[in-house]
C-alpha cells in the first residue's frame, strides 16, 4: 500500500494538486482496500515517518507543502469555469444527435488556472457525428462561449467527439497503463447526461478498473454544475431527430462532413496519432497531446519518491 500512495500523490504532484482523504482512498493506484481504517491509519503513519505530508486536509508528497495553497485558490476558479460549462450545456442541449456533454481535463482532474480554457467531451448519436459538431460549433460561436486563438480563458474548448460506437478508449492508450486517460475516464464531470452516458463510458472501459479499484460508480454531479432539460429542448431536439434521422439526415450528414474535412485540410491539423483522429466515431483534436510526456514525469517522481521512502537514495 504505501508505494501505491506515493505513486497516486506523485502522479497529482504533476498537476500541482494535492488530494484528500477520500480522494486519494478513491483514486488509489492499482491497489483494492479492504478496510477503510487500516487505509487511514497507513495514511497517519506514512505522515508520521514524513513520508507524505499533509495540510489543510490535503495529502502530497514531502516538501511540496505549496501546492495545497493552489488547489484551495482554485476552487473559486473551478466553480467560474463550470458555471460556464453549464451555460455552454444549455445550449448545447437544444442540438439534435447530442447525449452527453462533460468537462474534462484541467478543470475536472486538476491544474486548472485562471486563464485556462474549459475543455469538454460530448457524445454524439452514431451516424451523426459531423452533422451535430457542425451545429455545436455554429451554435457556440454565436454565443461568444466557444474559444479561438484570441479568446482562451472561461472558453469552451470543442476538441474530443465520439459516438456510441467510439466509447471504448482502449483503442487510443498510449501504453499500459496509460495513467492520464485512466484519470480522465474516473474524472469525466457529467454537465449534461439525461441518459447516463457516463455508466455507458465505464461499461466500455472496464479495463481501467483494475487500476482504479476503489472507485464507485454512483457519481452524482452537484445540481448547479447541470444543464438539465427543458419541455422545449427536449421537444425540439427530438422533433429534429426524427426528421433527421433518415435518408435526408444521411444527407445532412454527407455534407456537413464533406464541409469540416475540407476546413481541416486547409488547417493542416497535425499531432501524433493519438492526439489526432479523424473517424466516423470519434474527431479527437489535441495537436499537443501531453500523455507521454506526463508518463515520464509520473514514473521519474513515483520512483524518486519510492526509493527514498524505502532509505535507498536520500538526500
Amino acid at each position: 500500500m504505501p508505494d501505491s500512495i506515493i505513486k497516486t500523490l506523485a502522479y497529482f504532484d504533476i498537476f500541482n494538486t494535492p488530494l484528500t482523504r477520500e480522494e486519494l482512498y478513491r483514486w488509489l493506484w492499482e491497489e483494492k482496500i479492504s478496510n477503510y481504517t487500516d487505509f487511514a491509519r497507513r495514511l497517519d503513519d506514512l505522515e508520521k515517518q514524513n513520508k507524505i505530508a499533509k495540510k489543510s486536509g490535503y495529502y502530497f508528497l514531502p516538501e511540496r507543502e505549496e501546492i495545497a495553497n493552489i488547489r484551495q485558490r482554485a476552487v473559486p476558479i473551478v466553480e467560474e469555469k463550470m458555471q460556464v460549462a453549464v451555460r455552454a450545456g444549455k445550449k448545447i442541449r437544444w442540438i439534435p444527435f447530442v447525449e452527453a456533454i462533460f468537462v474534462c481535463n484541467t478543470v475536472a482532474g486538476g491544474g486548472v488556472k485562471k486563464e485556462s480554457d474549459i475543455d469538454v467531451f460530448i457524445i454524439i448519436k452514431n451516424g451523426r457525428l459531423w452533422l451535430s459538431r457542425f451545429l455545436t460549433t455554429i451554435i457556440l460561436s454565436i454565443f461568444n462561449l466557444r474559444r479561438n486563438k484570441k479568446h482562451i480563458a472561461n472558453k469552451i474548448c470543442l476538441s474530443f467527439y465520439a459516438t456510441g460506437d467510439g466509447l471504448d478508449f482502449s483503442k487510443i492508450k498510449i501504453a499500459d497503463p496509460d495513467i492520464y486517460l485512466v484519470y480522465w475516464l474516473e474524472n469525466l464531470i457529467p454537465v449534461y447526461d439525461p441518459n447516463n452516458a457516463l455508466q455507458k463510458i465505464k461499461y466500455k472501459n472496464q479495463w481501467a478498473k483494475k487500476y482504479l479499484p476503489n472507485t464507485e460508480d454512483d457519481y452524482q454531479t452537484l445540481y448547479r454544475w447541470q444543464a438539465t432539460d427543458s419541455k422545449l429542448s427536449k421537444a425540439i431536439r427530438s422533433f429534429f431527430e426524427k426528421a433527421w434521422g433518415g435518408k435526408y439526415g444521411d444527407m445532412l450528414e454527407a455534407q456537413a462532413k464533406k464541409i469540416q474535412q475540407a476546413k481541416m485540410k486547409m488547417n493542416s491539423t497535425k499531432g501524433n496519432k493519438f492526439g489526432v483522429i479523424i473517424n466516423d466515431n470519434m474527431l479527437k483534436f489535441h495537436e499537443n497531446d501531453r500523455r507521454e510526456q506526463f508518463q515520464n514525469e509520473w514514473k521519474i517522481k513515483a520512483y524518486e519518491a519510492i526509493v527514498c521512502n524505502h532509505k535507498l537514495i536520500c538526500q
